[in-house]
């Protein structure tokens, strides 16, 4: 209970800037089923270029900043479920993970790099669009988070992304994503946020894409606008489908589910 309690403080505290406070409609979330690793859409090639040249602009360029606001509620989940092995999917550049962490705004407040902080045994770290992390990862892992990725997936290949992100876990996987448009343009004229979804139509997608996975617990968190155009944090906990709760509700029913 205590480590709930202090998850629920921590999901209150969470907020964000952005810049479009329009809230999205309602709609199925359509991925292409034969789209795979091997061959994904033109778009997602496409993307991957632009992103591999915007890491050489800068090393502040995606630098894990965007992790720092959900270090202490991925720590209590990793906590709870005993979890020592983690693969950072989508990492960038992972500074956070290294003596770097300083360099990276509000980083020197960590106190030690991630890995300490968490109390692993190993991790790595993986990211398509940074040399250092383009290989793809070996094994398995006890927890595997995915935090600002997959809004920046072109749609016809949310499916397969979202199986590869499942089938490194072990025991639990964090994925956290904005629900709205980014700031930042990229140089094709495009939104950097190439999906942009409903929470609910995103838990939907996430729950369907759990159905072969029941040894899992996943923890899907949503930064989405409310109607006072501010940004809130929404935090689930799907497990043994279709159970599905979530996090800030306190009802007696839910409880057993939540703290199991």
């Amino acid at each position: 209970m205590k480590d709930i309690k202090k998850i629920r403080e921590k999901v209150e505290e969470l907020k964000d800037v952005v810049i479009d406070p329009s809230i999205p409609e309602r709609r199925k979330i359509h991925f292409n089923p034969t789209l795979n690793r091997e061959k994904p859409s033109k778009r997602y090639s496409e993307l991957l270029s632009i992103y591999k040249d915007l890491h050489k602009v800068s090393e502040k360029m995606f630098n894990g900043r965007s992790l720092m606001k959900y270090i202490d509620v991925i720590g209590a989940y990793l906590e709870k479920n005993e979890c020592k092995t983690l693969l950072d999917y989508g990492s960038g550049k992972g500074h956070l993970y290294t003596e770097n962490y300083k360099t990276v705004e509000r980083g020197e407040e960590m106190g030690e790099p991630l890995p300490d902080r968490w109390g692993l045994d190993s991790y790595q770290l993986y990211d398509p669009a940074y040399p250092e992390y383009r290989e793809l990862p070996t094994g398995k892992f006890d927890a595997v988070i995915c935090t600002d990725v997959i809004e920046h997936i072109p749609t016809p290949d949310l499916g397969w992304v979202i199986d590869e992100i499942y089938s490194y876990a072990k025991k639990i996987v964090f994925i956290n994503v904005a629900c709205f448009k980014a700031l930042k343009i990229l140089e094709d004229g495009t939104n950097a946020h190439a999906s942009v979804f409903h929470k609910f139509d995103w838990l939907d997608l996430l729950e369907y894409k759990s159905i072969p996975h029941k040894d899992l617990v996943i923890y899907p968190f949503f930064d989405m606008f409310n109607e006072k155009e501010e940004v809130v944090v929404s935090g689930f906990k799907t497990r043994h489908l279709p159970v599905t709760v979530e996090l800030k509700q306190k009802t007696e029913e839910d409880r057993d589910v939540r703290d199991s």
